[in-house]
């Protein structure tokens, strides 16, 4: 079949409050807000998908999904420094995993403000 898709450009994240949202997204993380009004901001890394934190009260499912009783992450970041992002994510009082060492690479999973759950992998590859 013939994809009629090209890309994915973004992915829809609910938070509580927009504003400490999207300055922890930049302070924490790194992201650059291209734009923002009452209820969205629009976030973005050098490379991927942008991120759009749209305000909201219904957080029912806290950016995870459940497997097999567990929580796992529905967006996976990439870096070149996990340790140093590690160290500077707890350093901050942000929850995070311990890394583990997977065979596609050294991974950790970290919550945001709002307790939408994220991974982020130093890939072997």
């Amino acid at each position: 079949m013939a994809s009629y898709l090209n890309q994915i450009r973004f992915n829809d994240i609910p938070v509580s409050n927009l504003e400490y949202s999207l300055e922890w997204y930049q302070s924490y993380l790194g992201f650059d807000v291209q734009y923002k009004n009452d209820d969205i901001g629009i976030l973005r890394l050098e490379r991927g998908p942008g991120l759009i934190l749209i305000r909201s009260d219904n957080r029912s499912s806290n950016g995870k999904i459940n497997m097999e009783g567990k929580a796992v992450p529905m967006i996976g970041f990439e870096t070149y420094q996990i340790d140093k992002l590690y160290r500077i994510l707890r350093a901050k009082g942000v929850p995070v995993s311990p890394i583990r060492d997977e065979s596609i690479g050294r991974l950790f999973g970290f919550l945001d403000p709002d307790g939408n759950m994220y991974s982020v992998l130093k890939c072997n590859l």
